[in-house]
Parts: C-alpha cells; structure tokens; sequence
C-alpha cells in the first residue's frame, strides 16, 4: 500500500506543478491578446482556440487534486443519512463507483483519441488535433487512479479498525 501511496503523493506534486504552469501559459496568454486586441489591433490567430485547450486542461488536472483531497463534486447529504460508522464504507463503495465511471470514459476517450489519429486533422500551427485532446484519456486514467487509491485507504483504515470519519478523510 506505501508505494502506491507513494506514487499518488507524486501523482499530486506534478500535476500541481503542471496546474501551475498552465494557468501561468494561461494568464500570459490571455493578457497578450487583449493587450495586442485593444492598442495594437491584431492578436494571436491561434491564441483562442489555444486557450479553449488550455481550460480542458487545466480542468482534467484540477479534478486530479481535487479528487485527491476529497474536494471533487459529490452528493453530500447522502453521506450525512448514513450512520458515522457506516460513513467509511459509503465512501469506498461510491470512490469504487466513481473510479468505474472515470474508467468507462476513458476507455471511451482513447477510442476518441484514436479515431482523431486516424483522421490526421489539424487545429493550430499544423498540429494534429489528438496532441490537445490527450488529455481527456489521460485524465480519466489519473481520476480512476486515485479514486481506487481513495477506496484502498479507506479500507485500510477500516481494517486497521479506524471507523470514525472526518472531513479531512472524506
């Protein structure tokens, strides 16, 4: 369990880092075409549908810190009609659940991704389009990842005899 813990801590380093520097790439960008928009008349021909990407990413890389920490979109007042001590194995059957879904769509992605690969079309800069939908399957593939990691902690912490919650668990 300690190394996949491991590799789930890791798994939020970078993505932070990568959410950092993208919204970086974002902020700049969106700042130079306005800049060029209002004084100088002209922008960026890309920049638009370059920063559309962005968001996409930024979002897939959100939602894997988020799902780490417990803060993605969940349905709360179920959990609060379920017994404190029954809480734990809610949370690990719908962390299973969710980490099912996550899964389906990414299978479903690569087929997505796979089929842009075929047809070899470009967005920008004569750049295929699956290099800006990649992350759609990759994300998918990082949510599945760390709802499974979220449902093997929480056994352990059942089977170690832990059953009380707390929000920072959760």
């Amino acid at each position: 369990m300690k190394p996949i813990l491991l590799v789930d801590k890791w798994l939020e380093k970078i993505s932070g880092w990568i959410l950092v520097m993208l919204l970086g790439i974002m902020i700049a960008m969106a700042f130079g075409q306005v800049i060029l928009r209002n004084f100088f008349d002209s922008s960026i021909e890309w920049g638009d549908i370059f920063l559309r990407h962005l968001v996409l990413w930024v979002g897939y890389f959100g939602a894997v810190i988020a799902t780490g920490e417990g803060r993605h979109l969940r349905i709360e007042f179920v959990s609060k009609l379920v017994p404190p001590k029954v809480r734990k194995i809610f949370f690990i059957i719908t962390s299973l659940f969710a980490g099912a879904i996550c899964y389906f769509l990414m299978q479903a992605a690569v087929s997505f991704v796979q089929l842009e690969m075929e047809s070899e079309s470009t967005l920008i800069l004569d750049l295929q389009t699956w290099y800006f939908i990649i992350i759609i399957p990759i994300g998918y593939a990082l949510l599945t990842f760390r709802f499974i990691v979220r449902a093997l902690h929480w056994t352990m912490e059942i089977v170690k005899g832990n059953w009380e919650t707390s929000e920072a668990t959760h």
